[in-house]
């Protein structure tokens, strides 16, 4: 009973950080979708054309998608370890992750930054786009998982953040069942930043 009781309290501590990461997006989705959107509106017009603007979204969400997993990665490596970083080198390794995550176009193609090439499950999920004949069609689904990712990114950073500066509650909240742990965290953060998809009209 007192075992089942703890893993009550660490689920809803849980579920208390990642509901206070995400409420800077909750409580200002339109001014979140409207910077969004004002930074792709941005990079639309600096690119050539239609084409050339969904290979950068394509990259854009390979770079997201890469980094997420490293993220939880790291959160399952420091569950396992039972022993957190300390605040500067946690900076260092989202730095580094978000380094070893970067994608370059060249001629088209989309690599990474550190010349390594896409893996078959790189391509299967840029596969779930091209396979959108028409352009436009592509791009709306491109830039509507942008902003997910986006979002999801901002959320992950602030569980991150609290991680680094509760380093002793961080250390009980992963340890023991740490993959359950890391994978509750993840789905919580997904399902705020779906929440975050939908704005408000009666948001000021």
């Amino acid at each position: 009973m007192v075992k089942n009781s703890e893993d009550k309290d660490k689920t809803e501590i849980i579920s208390e950080l990642v509901e206070l990461s995400a409420k800077p997006v909750i409580t200002a989705k339109n001014y979140w979708h409207e910077s969004i959107y004002n930074i792709l509106r941005d990079k639309k017009e600096k690119v050539k054309g239609e084409k050339e603007y969904s290979v950068y979204l394509q990259a854009e969400l390979i770079y997201f998608r890469n980094l997420w997993n490293k993220q939880l990665d790291i959160m399952y490596a420091w569950g396992k370890e039972e022993k957190i970083p300390e605040p500067s080198k946690i900076n260092d390794i989202i730095a580094y992750m978000e380094q070893q995550s970067e994608t370059i176009i060249e001629n088209g193609k989309i690599t990474f930054k550190d010349g390594k090439n896409l893996d078959k499950d790189d391509l299967a999920f840029i596969e779930r786009y091209t396979s959108i004949t028409e352009l436009p069609e592509r791009i709306i689904a491109l830039e509507e998982d942008y902003l997910y990712f986006k979002i999801r990114d901002y959320i992950t950073l602030n569980v991150y953040q609290f991680i680094s500066h509760n380093e002793e509650l961080s250390v009980d909240l992963l340890k023991g069942n740490t993959k359950e742990t890391v994978q509750r965290i993840a789905d919580l953060i997904s399902n705020f930043a779906d929440v975050c998809m939908y704005i408000d009209s009666n948001e000021e």
